[in-house]
C-alpha cells in the first residue's frame, strides 16, 4: 500500500494539477493508497502564489488580502473534511478551480456554492468552520509539515509500504508530474534516474520521521 501526504495551497492552481495526477495516476493504476491532503500556508506560500499569477509582491494590501484568503481557505477544506476525505477532496479541488479557472473571488457566497458542489451538508460545514477545533487541526498540519520539511506547495510526501514494512519515503516537491507518479507506482523509479535527478525533491525526511527512508 501507498500513503501519500499532498500538502498544497488550497487555492494553488498548480496544486491543483498535481492532486489530479497523483489521484489520476492512482486510479488507473488501481492502487491501494491511502491519500490525506495537508492544507497548507506561509510567507513563501504566499510569495510563490503572488509571483505564479503575476502579482505585485511589493503591494502590502494585496499581499495581506491573498494570505487571509489562504488561511480562510484552510479552515473552510479542514470543516469539509470532518464529512469524509471524498467530500472533502471534491471541496478542494471546486473551490481551485472556481478560483484559477474562473477567476472567482473568495468569499462566503463562492464557499456556498463549493459546499453544494461538494454535497456537503451546509449547516454542519458552517458549524464545524467556526469551531475552535477546525483552527487547532490547521495548526497541527502546519506542525507536521515542518517535522518533514515542507516549506512550500504542492509538495508530496509519498510513503511505500510495498517493501518494507515501516515504509519507505520520498518528499517531492514541486508538480507531480503523471510519468513520475506512474514509476513510483509501477515500481519503475530507479529506472529513470535522469528525472529524479532533475526534480528538486532529494531531500531525506526529518529526524523525527526517520523510519522512512529515499526510495532507492
Amino acid at each position: 500500500m501507498l500513503e501519500v501526504f499532498m500538502f498544497v495551497n488550497p487555492i494553488g492552481g498548480v496544486c491543483l494539477e498535481t492532486e489530479r495526477n497523483i489521484i489520476d495516476s492512482l486510479d488507473y493504476h488501481h492502487q491501494k493508497a491511502r491519500i490525506n491532503v495537508v492544507p497548507l500556508t506561509n510567507l513563501q506560500i504566499v510569495t510563490d502564489y503572488l509571483e505564479r499569477n503575476h502579482l505585485d509582491q511589493h503591494d502590502l494590501d494585496l499581499r495581506n488580502h491573498i494570505s487571509t484568503v489562504i488561511y480562510e481557505s484552510l479552515l473552510d477544506f479542514k470543516a469539509a473534511s470532518f464529512q469524509g476525505k471524498k467530500k472533502a477532496r471534491a471541496f478542494l479541488l471546486s473551490l481551485q478551480k472556481h478560483i484559477n479557472h474562473d477567476q472567482a473571488k473568495y468569499s462566503d457566497d463562492l464557499i456556498n456554492l463549493v459546499v453544494a458542489e461538494a454535497a456537503l451538508d451546509p449547516a454542519t460545514f458552517w458549524d464545524d468552520r467556526n469551531s475552535q477545533l477546525v483552527k487547532d487541526l490547521c495548526e497541527a498540519d502546519r506542525q507536521l509539515a515542518s517535522e518533514l520539511g515542507v516549506k512550500r506547495t504542492p509538495s508530496t510526501v509519498l510513503v511505500d509500504y510495498r517493501h518494507n514494512i515501516d515504509g519507505d519515503g520520498i518528499l517531492i516537491e514541486g508538480c507531480v508530474s503523471n510519468e513520475l507518479i506512474d514509476q513510483i507506482v509501477e515500481d519503475r523509479l530507479s529506472s529513470y534516474q535522469e528525472i529524479v535527478n532533475r526534480t528538486p525533491f532529494l531531500q531525506m525526511l526529518a529526524k523525527n520521521h526517520d523510519h522512512l527512508r529515499l526510495l532507492k
